[in-house]
């Protein structure tokens, strides 16, 4: 856009404005639908000339949409990954740091899940692609990178014909100079090898926090979903990881309400978070997406009765939240500055290497020198709340 002469401005000064939709599970199609009508009723006032959908919902909906948003000018369903080229553009996160999505499509065939349908067969971009991008941010100054796909973890089983994450990452540590963290988003629990976590607890620069969607824990469930890993297999996951990376976060995400969810399941499945003590976890009501297996089979939960289990999922989740954020109260961590509190004088928000943009807590950061963003900073915890924790900057 910028190549072609197309200032890129706030949505209140733009006269084009483009939506990037999701239409993954309900509640995203609630988000994306909402801003549309918010974007067509500033159309109407003549505050915009033209707007354009674009991404998952289109691609996954196409010409219905057109009757049903009488304002949208254009729709645009999901690029197809390109394998060589990569954006040297806008930003759309902060300077200092980045995402880079190394595969698109998904190789799995979980039952609930539309994103196959929605984005095609996997494909995986070429180790040299990906080390171009990695070097462009690294000379930009970019200080986290965050790796994002589907299934990060079967990178190159398209191109290289094996899981090639490992051997990326090690060629990703290898050019980098000014990327101090490396995270790991998205990681399939069947395929996370004893490989993998071998490198994430010996090599600095990548975060010792692994996000791995488990779903549940009852195997009758986990066999109607198709994750390929049952209990069993799960308990041991996790085992190996906390025993070779002390310390290590776990982010976990689970389903609750799944068709044929009984109340035994859901039991076994809170107990089990009770058990394990996530450190970070985001729990989703079931969604009945066309055009999955899942959406064909029988014991719909209750909307009602999926609500209530969530709740109560997320109430224990909170206390072992807490007090796991107390355990870090008058210790040090390295807190990376994402910016300064509004309206306050010497207060920054930052991140531990424990927390990911966007979906982790915040480190309240009190300092006396000023700071930038993308300044990591020594930080002595003071205080902890469910999802935050604060503290003072070191002095030297």
């Amino acid at each position: 856009i910028r190549a072609k002469g197309h200032p890129v401005v706030d949505v209140r000064d733009a006269d084009i404005v483009v939506v990037n939709t999701c239409s993954f599970i309900e509640e995203a199609r609630k988000e994306s639908v909402d801003v549309i009508l918010e974007l067509i009723d500033l159309k109407n006032q003549g505050r915009l000339k033209r707007i354009i959908v674009a991404g998952c919902l289109p691609q996954r909906y196409g010409q219905k949409l057109v009757k049903e948003f009488k304002g949208v000018d254009a729709l645009i369903g999901v690029l197809a990954l390109d394998q060589q080229a990569f954006p040297r553009g806008t930003n759309l996160t902060p300077k200092h740091l980045a995402y880079v999505k190394i595969c698109e499509g998904c190789y799995n065939e979980c039952s609930f899940c539309a994103i196959p349908g929605i984005k095609g067969p996997f494909v995986s971009r070429p180790v040299e692609s990906i080390l171009r991008e990695i070097k462009f941010l690294d000379r930009k100054g970019v200080r986290e990178i965050n790796i994002v796909g589907q299934d990060i973890t079967a990178y190159g089983v398209d191109l290289y014909k094996e899981f090639s994450l490992v051997r990326l990452l090690k060629e990703i540590v290898a050019v980098t100079k000014n990327i101090e963290w490396i995270r790991l988003l998205y990681a399939f629990p069947a395929h996370v090898s004893d490989e993998l976590i071998e490198l994430v607890a010996t090599e600095k620069k990548i975060c010792k926090y692994l996000d791995i969607p488990l779903q549940h824990i009852s195997d009758r469930l986990l066999r109607r979903m198709k994750r390929g890993m049952f209990q069993k297999g799960t308990l041991r996951l996790i085992e190996r990881i906390r025993e070779r990376i002390p310390g290590a976060r776990i982010r976990t995400a689970f389903i609750v309400g799944f068709p044929g969810e009984t109340q035994d399941d859901f039991d076994e499945l809170l107990r089990f978070a009770q058990r394990m003590k996530f450190e970070r976890v985001g729990a989703f009501l079931y969604s009945k997406e066309e055009g999955t297996s899942a959406a064909l089979f029988p014991g719909h939960v209750p909307e009602k009765t999926k609500k209530k289990r969530l709740g109560l999922l997320m109430e224990e989740q909170q206390k072992i939240s807490k007090t796991l954020q107390e355990q870090f109260i008058g210790k040090k961590l390295k807190v990376l500055i994402d910016e300064k509190e509004k309206g306050e004088d010497n207060i920054y928000l930052g991140r531990s290497e424990f927390d990911a943009p966007e979906v982790d807590g915040l480190v309240y950061v009190r300092a006396d020198q000023k700071l930038k963003q993308g300044d990591f900073v020594e930080v002595l915890i003071t205080d902890a709340y469910e999802y935050d924790l604060q503290g003072d900057v070191m002095r030297d």
